[in-house]
C-alpha cells in the first residue's frame, strides 16, 4: 500500500494550475481570518505549512519580516514560487518539507500558519509538535482547515465523500478534536471561529476530468441523500440547474506556544 505521502504528492501534483486557478484556496473569508488571527506586528519570522500555490504566504509576506513557504509536493512549490515571482514579493522563500517533518532548527519562529491542508497530513499529532518545537516562545500559531460536524454520522459521510473525490485525503476531524490535539501538544489555544470556505460548484470540485463518470455519480448521489436540514445546515447546498454549490465548514484556530 501507498504511503500518505505518496498519494499527496501524486495527487497534488498534477493538479498545481488546478489549485492555482481554485476559488477555495485563492479567495474565501479564510485568508482574511489567518491574518485577523495572527496579527502581526511587521517582525514575525513566518512559515507557512503546506503552502500549496501559495495564496496564504503571499497574504502574510506584506506584514510581516518574511515569509517561508514549505509543501511536500515540489510542483506545488514551483508554481507557488511562479505565482510569488509575479506578483514581485520579496520577502518570500520555499522548501519542499513534509508538515511532520519540518527542516528548521528549535524556536526558530514567531508565526506558524496552514490553511486548508491538515485533513490531508499523514500524522496530525506529529504535526503540531512540530509547530510547537518551530516556535519561538509566546509564539503564534494560526490554521484553518476543513473540519467535519461533530455527530459521527456526519463526520464518516464527509470523510467518504472527501476521499472518494481526492484519495490523498487522510481524515478530517471534528472541532473538538482539533481543540484537545492543539492542547495535547503544548499550545494554549486562544481564539477560535467557526467559518466556511468560498461556495465552490460541484462539477468544478469532483473533477470530472480525472474521477470516473461512476464516483462523480456516487459522490453526487452521497450528496443528494443528505437530509434538506443537514444539507442547508452543514453544506450550504444549493442547486444551479444541472450542478449545484457548497461549502465545506472550516474551524480557524489561533494558539500560542506555552
Amino acid at each position: 500500500m501507498k504511503s500518505v505521502h505518496t498519494a499527496v504528492r501524486e495527487q497534488f501534483s498534477q493538479h498545481a494550475n488546478y489549485y492555482a486557478q481554485s476559488s477555495a484556496h485563492a479567495e474565501g473569508d479564510t485568508l482574511d481570518i489567518i491574518l485577523d488571527f495572527a496579527d502581526p506586528q511587521g517582525a514575525e519570522r513566518t512559515l507557512d505549512i503546506a503552502t500549496g500555490t501559495g495564496f496564504t504566504a503571499f497574504k502574510l509576506a506584506p506584514e510581516v519580516a518574511y515569509v517561508i513557504a514549505t509543501d511536500l509536493t515540489p510542483e506545488m512549490v514551483a508554481k507557488a514560487a511562479e505565482l510569488g515571482e509575479k506578483k514581485s514579493i520579496k520577502n518570500l522563500a520555499f522548501s519542499v518539507a513534509a508538515a511532520e517533518s519540518l527542516p528548521f532548527a528549535d524556536a526558530s519562529l514567531d508565526l506558524v500558519t496552514c490553511r486548508i491542508a491538515p485533513h490531508h497530513f499523514q500524522d496530525v499529532p506529529a504535526f503540531l509538535s512540530e509547530v510547537r518545537r518551530v516556535l519561538c516562545p509566546d509564539g503564534r500559531f494560526c490554521m484553518v482547515d476543513s473540519v467535519t460536524p461533530e455527530p459521527e454520522k456526519l463526520r464518516a459521510w464527509q470523510n467518504r465523500v472527501e476521499w472518494l473525490r481526492d484519495n490523498s485525503h487522510v481524515y478530517g476531524y471534528p472541532p473538538s478534536a482539533w481543540d484537545a490535539m492543539i492542547t495535547a501538544a503544548g499550545l494554549s489555544l486562544e481564539k477560535t471561529a467557526h467559518v466556511r470556505n468560498a461556495q465552490m460548484s460541484f462539477l468544478w470540485w469532483v473533477r470530472p476530468e480525472q474521477n470516473p463518470p461512476e464516483v462523480v455519480q456516487e459522490v453526487r448521489d452521497a450528496f443528494a441523500s443528505l437530509s434538506p436540514d443537514e444539507a442547508k445546515e452543514h453544506y450550504t447546498v444549493h442547486p444551479a440547474g444541472d450542478d449545484f454549490y457548497f461549502s465545506w465548514p472550516m474551524y480557524a484556530v489561533s494558539a500560542r506556544c506555552v
